[in-house]
């Protein structure tokens, strides 16, 4: 089976891949959510000239063909007869020790492997999929909302496919699904899980040890209020068209509230927070943000914005296409298009000039 698997070594033929630059230890673990390219790019990297010498094992240990406790109870030696130096463990299971000693041991899983370097991998921002889709610019973006940012192409019914996947059991996809009727929503896990509790039979222990699973592999995050620690959070994915392919209901301004989230979480990692009537405030450049797709109902948002004047000192408003300067009460703001924004990620410059 070892040899079989050696032989199979996995050949890249996308015409595409992340363009994001990592940078690999001998022990490196790459986790994060699944269809992100974690694969791709972990193989992408070892196809460099300066790997090319060098013996190569790729191992799925979701491979249906595979038995991992028995096929792979020779591996170690196997290892040292095959003069192998770059060994990749993806899908790893605790089933297979991490004791090798090895040039390269590489694992890439949903979360971080203990006494390894771990690196998450990020959600793919607008930006990268334009580079990476080689799109012409003006159907980029009609292609990212129909689709959203995963590394493969997928319309509501194949995402809900996929998400079944992602959950593995019936239950878990209950409780996956009910957290994506969430997005964007400012609510607890104690409020999603009650709530569960009156439509069925479900475990507490079950329910938050789920709930932190897909936290810790960057499915979900959860945002902050300024200076309010303990209040109810806003929850985002990493794939904001989720919710379509879970709800028959549409909201397109949460969409593209998840939309502007993951470009920020992508720069400011998670030092941005939400106010009362802020969709995202950014306190290391006192600029709040506000996400506004159709600016029809801007003046009453700017009317209503009442404490943040005092620790916002300017306004960031993105829409879809408009593009403007302005001020409101002395409190200078801009509005963008998502694109220059994504794009461009000129929030420290002169975006308010």
């Amino acid at each position: 089976m070892l040899e079989k698997i050696l032989e199979s070594y996995p050949k890249l033929n996308l015409r595409f891949h992340r363009q994001i630059s990592l940078e690999f230890q001998s022990k490196t673990c790459l986790y994060g959510a699944m269809g992100i390219g974690k694969t791709d790019c972990m193989l992408h990297h070892f196809s460099k000239p300066q790997f090319s010498a060098l013996n190569k094992l790729y191992i799925n240990c979701n491979d249906t063909r595979l038995n991992p406790l028995k096929d792979l109870e020779n591996l170690k030696q196997f290892l040292k007869e095959k003069n192998i130096s770059i060994l990749i463990l993806d899908n790893h299971t605790p089933l297979i020790p991490l004791d090798f000693i090895l040039p390269f041991l590489i694992v890439i899983s949903s979360t971080p492997c203990e006494n390894f370097h771990n690196i998450q991998m990020p959600p793919i921002t607008f930006a990268e999929f334009l580079a990476m889709r080689k799109i012409q610019e003006e159907y980029a973006l009609a292609q990212y909302l129909k689709f959203g940012n995963l590394f493969e192409q997928l319309n509501g019914q194949k995402k809900g496919e996929f998400l079944k996947l992602l959950a593995s059991s019936p239950t878990d996809f209950w409780i996956l699904r009910n957290l994506i009727l969430n997005l964007g929503q400012k609510i607890s896990l104690h409020q999603i899980y009650t709530k569960l509790k009156k439509e069925g039979k479900l475990s507490k222990d079950r329910f938050y040890a789920y709930a932190q699973t897909l936290e810790k592999s960057g499915i979900l995050f959860w945002l902050e209020k300024f200076e309010h620690a303990l209040a109810p959070k806003k929850l985002y994915f990493w794939d904001f068209t989720l919710k379509n392919a879970v709800s028959f209901e549409r909201n397109f301004n949460l969409l593209f509230e998840n939309m502007v989230f993951l470009e920020l979480l992508y720069h400011f990692k998670l030092e941005f927070f939400y106010t009362d009537k802020l969709d995202f405030y950014i306190p290391s450049l006192s600029l709040g943000i506000l996400c506004a797709p159709f600016t029809q109902t801007l003046e009453t948002r700017l009317n209503k914005l009442g404490k943040e004047r005092e620790f916002c000192d300017s306004l960031l408003i993105l829409s879809l296409n408009e593009c403007k300067q302005g001020e409101h009460l002395g409190m200078p703001y801009s509005i963008i298009p998502f694109v220059e924004f994504a794009q461009n990620c000129i929030l420290d410059s002169n975006i308010l000039d």
